[in-house]
């Protein structure tokens, strides 16, 4: 599991099989949003890893997160329309 702190949230992600994940927002901005989705993992080079899904809601999500640097660098497509770009700091986490 991993948690991607970014200014105003910080969603956790938890994958649960090689083709399904949930994502939480654990603080901040929607605060209390959970959705379980189908998503595509792809590894780039050595260690960065593209990890993109659609959640229920209609939101599109693509992380680019370089173990290396422990940085996600995130564009979202709410469905309400609209286009954000984030940068955040990955913490993993042991599930416990």
């Amino acid at each position: 599991m991993l948690e991607i702190g970014f200014a105003t949230f910080t969603p956790r992600i938890t994958i649960q099989s090689e083709r399904e994940l949930t994502v939480e927002i654990i603080a901040g901005d929607n605060v209390g949003f959970s959705d379980t989705v189908e998503y595509e993992a792809v590894t780039v080079r050595d260690g960065p890893v593209i990890l993109s899904w659609q959640e229920h809601i209609g939101s599109t999500i693509v992380h680019v997160l370089d173990p290396t640097s422990n940085a996600a660098y995130t564009a979202v497509t709410p469905a309400k329309g609209g286009f954000m770009r984030l940068k955040g700091w990955i913490e993993v986490k042991s599930e416990t």
